[in-house]
């Protein structure tokens, strides 16, 4: 059962003589809350979320990155870069690698398997070092599960060999908990842990806005050759790649650490929509990558995320290039500056596709909201610093793009 939290009361200004206490009281209340967190105002989804939102983050706009409908993220475990790309026991992985964008200069952060999980996932190890089982539901720090949801995304993992959606087990055949950190998390909900049974197998349209695969211990190559896994990932990801390119979505593979015997270098591709192809050497890292998924949906950042640049050289697009088929151009507005309780009007536009034109926004802080039928934010925003806005079209057609734009929040 879903617990709804009540917003908290706010006060209201006091006339004239009293504007410095009231000042002062709502600067203190706004600092509180951590209103600067990426949220969108009524999202059911939002009540899953049992701890508190994301401190403020540092002033600065991310980079313009494509709006995906869908992204779905594949976790291998133990394997050097050369293992990998340019094998010839990994044809279908070098195939997207080939088709796609690869990086060669990502490296994974530490060792053993389970730290990098935590890594990836909330920018940090949680004070995880070892394989060991942890405590399920015993952590409560941002992830990024828990800010895909605040901002009023969705987000799931399918998990190959778990016992069912939800379970905490900590092994089970050949899955192991261990490759699995959301389970660790209060502030994400169990029913968020698939089975791989229920990864959608034909309409693609019904996965969640972000997912991770993770494939058991034989197909994600860690007890078993890479052919296995590379066979294994041909099998039952193809369909989903190539439906990618032509729906607006990304596959990304990635590894969660070498083999102990090289630099911790790991082989990591993007495939799909929007993606330059190509070979891309910078140094990267498992912050960069969350950072990189959290610009791409206009989240707020998880621990090393904050400080991390996201990986936006593989992108071809700066998120305006209209979906395959004559959907609709959303025009990037550019940055934009409001202040704390003042009203704030933002106007987002959109070239193309079939009238009517269906509008979200994702990443709005509190007080602001969009007028679905015209593409207007508007209200009196409560926070801080800059958040990253992602506004959305859908016409009539069902067809969907998406941009990202900064926004400032100044106190006075």
């Amino acid at each position: 059962m879903r617990t709804r939290h009540p917003a908290p009361d706010i006060p209201v200004a006091p006339p004239h003589g009293r504007n410095r206490r009231w000042r002062a009281t709502a600067t203190a209340l706004a600092c509180a809350l951590g209103l600067v967190t990426a949220m969108t105002i009524g999202n059911s989804q939002a009540a899953d979320v049992a701890s508190a939102p994301n401190p403020p983050q540092a002033a600065g706009a991310a980079a313009a990155l494509p709006g995906y409908d869908h992204v779905v993220v594949v976790v291998y475990e133990n394997k050097q870069y050369g293992e990998i790309i340019g094998s010839a026991n990994a044809p279908y992985v070098n195939q997207l690698a080939n088709g796609g964008a690869s990086l060669t200069g990502m490296k994974a952060l530490t060792h053993p398997s389970q730290p990098n999980y935590f890594n990836l996932f909330s920018g940090g190890t949680q004070g995880i070092t070892g394989d060991g089982c942890y405590t399920p539901q015993s952590m409560s720090v941002p992830n990024l599960g828990q800010e895909l949801i605040a901002a009023g995304k969705t987000f799931a993992s399918y998990n190959e060999d778990l016992p069912g959606e939800g379970s905490t087990a900590c092994t089970n055949g050949q899955y192991a908990q261990k490759h699995n950190p959301w389970f660790a998390f209060k502030n994400v909900p169990l029913t968020t842990g698939k089975t791989w049974a229920q990864f959608p197998r034909t309409d693609f349209n019904a996965l969640p806005h972000l997912s991770f695969v993770v494939p058991n211990q034989c197909n994600d190559m860690h007890s078993c050759p890479v052919s296995t896994g590379d066979t294994w990932t041909r099998n039952n990801l193809d369909a989903y790649a190539q439906w990618a390119k032509a729906n607006n979505s990304l596959l990304v593979l990635t590894w969660d650490e070498d083999n102990y015997l090289g630099s911790n270098q790991i082989a990591t591709v993007f495939y799909g929509a929007h993606v330059k192809q190509g070979r891309y050497s910078g140094a990267y890292n498992h912050f960069n990558l969350l950072r990189t998924f959290e610009d791409l949906f206009g989240t707020g950042h998880a621990g090393n995320a904050a400080s991390a640049q996201p990986i936006t050289e593989v992108f071809g697009t700066g998120g305006e290039e209209p979906p395959p088929g004559g959907g609709p151009t959303v025009v990037n507005p550019g940055a934009q500056t409001c202040k704390f309780n003042q009203s704030c009007t933002i106007q987002v536009t959109a070239t193309g596709g079939t009238a009517p034109l269906r509008w979200t926004a994702a990443g709005l802080p509190w007080g602001l909201t969009m007028d679905a039928s015209t593409g207007r934010i508007s209200g009196k925003p409560w926070g801080s610093g800059t958040v990253q806005i992602t506004a959305t079209a859908t016409d009539a057609a069902g067809k969907a793009a998406s941009t990202v734009f900064p926004l400032t929040l100044n106190w006075f």
